[in-house]
């Protein structure tokens, strides 16, 4: 599953590899926004791919990147659904 895989690296990257892993998948991070996003990987759950993403966790994804990286992020993710 390849999402699950990009997850799992972000999580054990460093911010700069973590900035070039999300590009070479067309996501267009900046260190910053890596570092506000990086505590919000261990929320996520496996279960989200049949159930949906909660809005209290986009709500943080977008609260940490702005609203409109936040909205990208998760276009991002259904194509990789």
């Amino acid at each position: 599953m390849e999402l699950l895989q990009f997850i799992n690296q972000l999580k054990t990257s460093s911010d700069e590899e973590a900035q070039r892993l999300a590009s070479s998948y067309g996501i267009a991070l900046t260190l910053q926004e890596i570092k506000a996003l990086r505590p919000l990987l261990d929320e996520i759950s496996f279960h989200w791919l049949f159930s949906g993403v909660p809005e209290s966790f986009i709500a943080k994804v977008k609260r940490a990147v702005g609203e409109k990286k936040g909205e990208e992020l998760f276009r991002s993710y259904l194509d990789m659904i």
